[in-house]
């Protein structure tokens, strides 16, 4: 689907480096000089979860919170046998689209920075708020990856059978702490 809306799209998150969160509200994003498999774009993900992991507070990350222009020129149809590590620069370049939102959502790739229009950092708690209402949102069953495992695993009670989490006891009683602190308790009350 080819598109555009009538108001401003998203939250998209993007998860970073505290240091790089300051020059990116301070300049704006900018493209990467480097290539990673979706080209030299901005990426950006509907999930907190994604981005958290990107942006984990806990060593020094942190998420901003990004919004689209409504004029902004998207796809979520990108050729699905482009492979290559240019595919998606040249899939911009030949184009015209300012952004493609791929896999579900879980990636956005934003080729055209001056279509973020919108750039706020969460805080702590905030963050940690919202990833709990995706935790609720996606059950018990659902996986992550490096410290957002840790938190889900303690949202659902699932803590004991977490080898995170019952070989390292002080990592476990801080990320207990910050739900209680953000949050007001541990775990869902749906657990």
């Amino acid at each position: 689907m080819d598109t555009s809306a009538t108001r401003l799209i998203g939250p998209l998150y993007h998860g970073t480096r505290d240091t790089a969160a300051r020059t990116i509200l301070r300049e704006g994003f900018r493209r990467s000089r480097s290539r990673s498999y979706t080209g030299t774009g901005i990426c950006l993900s509907e999930s907190l979860t994604v981005a958290y992991e990107y942006g984990m507070y806990e060593t020094g990350g942190c998420v901003l919170e990004v919004r689209l222009a409504p004029n902004a020129r998207w796809t979520d149809q990108l050729d699905s046998k482009a492979t290559s590590r240019d595919a998606w620069d040249e899939f911009f370049s030949e184009s015209g689209m300012d952004a493609v939102r791929g896999f579900g959502g879980n990636v956005w790739v934003v080729w055209n920075p001056a279509v973020l229009v919108s750039i706020t950092r969460l805080t702590h708690r905030e963050a940690i708020r919202r990833l709990c209402a995706e935790f609720d949102e996606d059950g018990p069953q659902c996986g992550y990856n490096g410290v957002v495992s840790d938190y889900a695993s303690l949202w659902w009670k699932q803590d004991a059978t977490d080898p995170n989490l019952s070989r390292f006891p002080d990592h476990r009683q801080q990320l207990m702490g910050r739900l209680t602190r953000f949050v007001g308790r541990t775990h869902s009350t749906r657990a």
